[in-house]
């Protein structure tokens, strides 16, 4: 059983009093090696029963998991780019990743195939604009009534027309129904977070 931060202290104090023959410099790094052994003591435990509390009641599990996930700018840009070779004709076009982390499992989705709400997690909303441009969303995440989340890609900017009086929900004009944004969700010139919670 380890000891307990007090007894830690207790310790080192006694030490540092036993040494203090070894001058000013024995006290401040005694002080940060108390600090160091208090935080492992105590805050990472407190840090470690947090998340492992968060991540495994359905409240946590929404907090950790409302959110596309990570940006994953190269195989996202992959999937762009497969899309851009597919040379579409100008309209908007549903395609689907069979795994969302692997580029080369994009097709088209047949004229039969639906997906059920939570089974969302691969598909892929692309327009193509008659000058060429091209916007794409991919749904990353589908959480069911507690939302759906992904990333949305266009060759040119976006607009946005607000969703309230607030101005802090926007909808932008993307293919598909994943079009809620606010403004702090723009990645950069190209790339959005994107999400749909209104059902």
């Amino acid at each position: 059983m380890f000891p307990s931060p007090p007894s830690i202290l207790t310790s080192l104090a006694k030490a540092e009093h036993k040494n203090g023959h070894l001058g000013k410099w024995a006290a401040p790094t005694m002080r940060v090696r108390v600090c160091i052994l208090v935080v492992l003591a105590v805050v990472v435990p407190l840090a470690l029963l947090a998340y492992g509390f968060f991540s495994h009641t359905f409240i946590g599990f929404l907090m950790l998991n409302q959110n596309p996930g990570w940006f994953h700018r190269g195989r996202y840009t992959q999937i762009v780019e497969r899309i851009r070779a597919m040379n579409l004709s100008p309209g908007e076009w549903h395609l689907r990743l069979d795994d969302v982390s692997a580029p080369a499992s994009l097709r088209r989705v047949g004229e039969d195939e639906t997906f059920t709400r939570g089974d969302g997690a691969g598909c892929v909303w692309a327009e193509v604009k008659p000058d060429g441009n091209l916007k794409v969303v991919i749904e990353t995440r589908d959480l069911g009534h507690a939302g759906e989340y992904g990333f949305a890609y266009s060759d040119g900017p976006l607009t946005m027309s607000s969703m309230g009086s607030d101005g802090a929900w926007y909808q932008v004009d993307l293919p598909g129904h994943l079009n809620i944004v606010t403004p702090d969700m723009q990645i950069d010139n190209h790339w959005w977070k994107v999400l749909y919670n209104l059902d």
